[in-house]
């Protein structure tokens, strides 16, 4: 029998969060023009982004219709489409502030990357839902990672460093399908590590990952005492550096002592290693020498792949140096505005921070900054807290799903729109490097709200059979 049209009810809870974002979104975009009169006044970003809001809701409402079999059917043909768009902005696209990610199709220009990120979700999810797929195939760990590494790579060739980035937060996915956790401690191990490296001397870095190193392999053999010493040693060793460091006034002593601290770490380590099982001297040896290995590329990476801009940016959110005029003036604007909003805000209309344009970009990657400015922390925290409730209910549903598709794309719009969030405010009160990605359904930008709305409805297309 041919399928009908498929008519399901969505989640209205979820339905009703986002409608509720965009409409936020659009006030305060309205706000963030100065001399807006006119609400319907499309020469006007909130104009524009009114016209994308009917747009995109009007789009949502044909993915309700489509038949849910059309996203897996056709989940590869839309990726390698999204593939072909990422090749083409390298070749005929629209450079923007140093980033060659834009398209112009007529009159409308769009970013690819955002597409490719949607793609990427239903490739993903197509994957997955293989008959027999194992996470921990080598062959199948292969194609996960090149479904996720082909748009990055092609992003990263844009010089959108924001967009590829992105891209990582697939790992959520994976590890909901079965990656293991140390896969995400090395991630988080790694990062910090990089910042650590940036923020001490060598030195103290390598003394660390030895001491790390012999620590994790006394508590495999459960020997306490020794790991107790072993904390008091390291302890009292970087206390006596500090003290003799400033009580001296010099630093060459201080660095003989730390020095000797090191060496008799990594020989603690070492003498360990005689005495442990093949298998655990084995990892403890790859450990030590892949942490060695990216501490002194860190150097490397920082001087030569980074941009100047990037490294200026890290360097003012880690306290590195502060430059409120040049790479820290976004950051440091952006935080008086919000710290001027007070708990309840200066009132819609009202912010003067916004009104007279001191921070750059605050109707798209600093949007943030106006909802602290004009309506506080009241208004700061329900933004946020309407975050979480949409990301806690999407999680919810796609634990419930009973097609491995539907779940897998239900972790992968999770993962999208809790990295753009989370990094979103983060960079606005100087706890992330400014990486320029919009705050889903709130930020100005026609094509990102288009394809969050059709990210998000997709999913609860395919989540409305359950019912």
């Amino acid at each position: 029998m041919r399928d009908k049209i498929e008519l399901k009810t969505p989640d209205w809870s979820v339905v009703l969060i986002y409608l509720a974002l965009v409409t936020f979104g659009l006030m305060n975009i309205y706000s963030t023009q100065s001399d807006a009169s006119e609400i319907f006044d499309f020469s006007k970003k909130h104009g524009m982004q009114f016209l994308w809001a009917v747009i995109s809701i009007f789009t949502a409402i044909i993915v309700m219709i489509i038949n849910r079999r059309f996203y897996p059917v056709f989940a590869n043909h839309i990726y390698i489409a999204a593939l072909f768009l990422l090749v083409l902005t390298l070749i005929a696209g629209v450079e923007i502030k140093s980033s060659k990610s834009w398209l112009n199709i007529g009159f409308i220009r769009f970013q690819p990357s955002e597409i490719a990120k949607l793609a990427t979700a239903l490739a993903l999810s197509r994957l997955f839902n293989l008959y027999g797929f194992k996470l921990n195939s080598p062959v199948n760990w292969f194609k996960t990672i090149a479904i996720i590494v082909l748009p990055m790579g092609l992003v990263l060739l844009q010089k959108d460093w924001g967009s590829a980035l992105v891209f990582i937060s697939f790992i959520i996915v994976l590890y909901r399908q079965g990656l293991s956790g140390w896969v995400l401690v090395f991630m988080v191990f790694t990062i910090a590590l990089f910042i650590f490296s940036l923020l001490f001397p060598l030195i103290w870095i390598i003394s660390g990952i030895t001491a790390i190193t012999a620590a994790v392999i006394w508590i495999t053999y459960n020997d306490k005492k020794m790991l107790i010493r072993m904390l008091i040693y390291a302890a009292v060793t970087f206390a006596a550096g500090i003290i003799y460091r400033y009580a001296s006034g010099s630093d060459i002593g201080y660095d003989k002592f730390i020095a000797l601290s090191m060496f008799t770490a990594i020989a603690v380590t070492l003498v360990s290693l005689v005495f442990l099982s093949r298998k655990i001297r084995w990892y403890a040896t790859i450990f030590f020498l892949c942490s060695t290995m990216l501490v002194y590329s860190v150097d490397y990476v920082y001087d030569n792949v980074l941009k100047p801009h990037h490294r200026n940016r890290i360097e003012d959110m880690l306290g590195i140096k502060e430059d409120i005029k040049d790479a820290g003036y976004n950051v440091y604007q952006s935080k008086v505005a919000i710290g001027s909003g007070n708990f309840f805000g200066k009132g819609f209309l009202h912010g003067t921070q916004t009104k007279l344009n001191f921070v750059p970009e605050q109707s798209t990657d600093f949007i943030f900054c106006t909802v602290g400015e004009e309506w506080g922390f009241v208004g700061s925290f329900a933004v946020i807290l309407l975050f979480v409730a949409l990301l806690i209910r999407l999680i919810i549903l796609a634990e419930r799903q009973k097609v491995l598709f539907s779940r897998v794309y239900g972790y992968c719009v999770v993962a999208i729109l809790f990295f753009h969030f989370t990094i979103n405010i983060a960079m606005t009160i100087g706890l992330a490097p400014v990486i320029g990605i919009p705050l889903p359904f709130i930020s100005a930008g026609g094509s990102s709200l288009w394809s969050f709305t059709v990210l998000l409805f997709i999913f609860l297309k395919l989540d409305s059979i359950n019912k």
